[in-house]
């Protein structure tokens, strides 16, 4: 995916190569070994960039038509200091991260799941967290109640780098150390554009951008639920949604309860394109965002095509 910048003469873009083995009747179904390489501009006149090379190792099953699948995945990523180039406007060293994690999923049309456990590890701080993520399907294909279940915790960290904990709320891409997902205006400062209010959740699972606010976390558990709308309506691309977190830390300015929880409307493409809208929020939010104008944020998902295709091969 090559791109050339016009206010300089710099290649950019991002570029994959995946090798896939696929051994008969083995322990192993199939092996993936895939090299990343990412390009892109960053503050300072400087580019970020991002090398990944990765193992997913897919386990057969006894019979053919078993919807579980389980598979085991490493990463090596290289990634230019984003705290560097954030925070300090410094040109950017590159910083080593090594990630190990296990995944169980039923592939299915009706009420799927999915169970994974990882590892993370950097020269100044290791995490684990597990997810949990489960369809009650009603109302046909792709409809239903939405649950995500996510624990975490810092097992050790020395670093000053705050966003290299577990964060309550979605990250934008000034968050993003390891530079997931394709961001239009990554260091956008939230909310002077629109496209800084991008983000992917995941972690806490909060859609208000608290981070910047209440600090990250060494340990959190949350909740989420999205469902699809009652009968006829459920055609409409609106859905409601509930967040509920437990961390180690309140908001502080008489804000102290370590529970926070939202609830609103998500509405767009699912799967590429929602946009999130909190109505009702918790007292320690509310004192840190104020208006609902300000926790409007969205997710746009560029290679859910490839992921989908994955999906597909795995399946088969």
């Amino acid at each position: 995916m090559p791109f050339y910048s016009f206010n300089g003469p710099k290649l950019a873009g991002f570029g994959r190569i995946v090798f896939n083995i696929t051994p008969y009747d083995r322990l192993i179904r199939m092996a993936t070994f895939s090299v990343e390489e990412t390009q892109f501009g960053a503050p300072g006149s400087q580019n970020y960039h991002k090398a990944k090379v990765g193992l997913d190792l897919y386990f057969s099953t006894k019979k053919m038509n078993n919807p579980l699948n389980q598979m085991v995945y490493g990463n090596y990523i290289a990634a230019s200091d984003l705290f560097q180039i954030v925070k300090l406007g410094e040109k950017a060293k590159m910083l080593s991260y090594f990630q190990v994690g296990y995944k169980l999923e039923k592939i299915s049309i009706m009420n799927p799941f999915s169970l994974s456990a990882s590892l993370e590890s950097h020269d100044s701080y290791h995490k684990a967290s597990a997810e949990f993520s489960y369809r009650c399907s009603y109302n046909g294909k792709s409809k239903g109640l939405d649950m995500r279940l996510f624990t975490g915790t810092m097992l050790n960290n020395v670093s000053d780098v705050p966003f290299y904990s577990l964060s309550p709320a979605g990250r934008g891409g000034r968050e993003q150390y390891l530079y997931e997902g394709t961001y239009p205006d990554r260091f956008g400062v939230f909310p002077t554009t629109f496209g800084s209010r991008q983000m992917t959740l995941s972690e806490g699972g909060l859609v208000s951008p608290e981070n910047d606010s209440i600090g990250y976390s060494r340990w959190l558990i949350s909740l989420s639920l999205t469902t699809s709308l009652p009968g006829i309506a459920s055609k409409i691309p609106i859905k409601p949604f509930v967040n509920i977190m437990l961390n180690d830390h309140g908001a502080g300015l008489g804000h102290k309860s370590l529970f926070f929880y939202e609830a609103g409307l998500k509405a767009g493409i699912w799967n590429f394109f929602e946009i999130y809208v909190p109505l009702i929020v918790s007292g320690n939010i509310e004192s840190i965002t104020g208006s609902f104008k300000d926790r409007i944020r969205f997710i746009l998902k560029l290679d859910s095509f490839k992921k989908l295709k994955l999906n597909r091969a795995v399946a088969n």
